[in-house]
């Protein structure tokens, strides 16, 4: 019997998906300049925010209706939340950096943050940071940040995407999703 073909060029799991995230990571963290940094944390919110569509498409019927509330498939009322929004709403005080992803994601996919409760005075960019030695620049490397108030301190993205992929990890696991790899594969 013939397989279709895959659409996911070989990613098959949420699993796989997380692994991508903690290469997204590892790019960001290698820095490189502002573009490299930019492009690595668009790609890191973008994978730590779909991989909850990988995982509600994984679930059985009763882990989805635990972990969302909804029967899987059902369709919803055009007022009433979906599954991503009362997935995050449900598991957000053990997942919280699936929210910001999600939130991070939507904003550079529309240019402005429309997706579930805004987080309205959050600030996403990138900068350059100095380092001074005797009054000399002794580095300077870019870095993403999110900034969750006006004013406040620029939040490195860096730590927020590593706490997200600890999140997933253990998520998966706990819910029987993760998928052992090779002996070879280093994460």
């Amino acid at each position: 019997m013939r397989r279709p073909p895959s659409k996911f060029f070989g990613l098959a799991s949420s699993t796989d998906l997380y692994l991508k995230l903690i290469f997204d990571i590892e790019r960001l963290r290698a820095g490189g300049g502002t573009k490299a940094v930019q492009y690595a944390a668009f790609d890191a919110a973008v994978t730590g925010s779909h991989i909850l569509d990988w995982v509600l498409n994984e679930l059985t019927p009763e882990a989805h209706l635990r972990l969302t509330g909804l029967k899987k498939g059902a369709r919803q009322k055009k007022d009433e939340p979906g599954p991503i929004t009362t997935f995050i709403e449900r598991n957000g005080g053990r997942m919280g950096g699936i929210d910001f992803c999600r939130q991070i994601a939507n904003s550079v996919k529309h240019m402005k943050i429309s997706f579930g409760k805004p987080m309205k005075d959050m600030a996403i960019g990138s900068t350059v940071k100095l380092e001074w030695t005797d009054n000399r620049i002794t580095n300077a490397y870019s870095i993403a940040y999110i900034q969750i108030e006006p004013e406040g301190e620029k939040i490195n993205v860096v730590e927020l995407f590593q706490d997200t992929a600890e999140q997933w990890r253990e998520f998966l696991e706990r819910e029987g999703l993760w998928v052992e790899q090779p002996p070879d594969w280093e994460e």
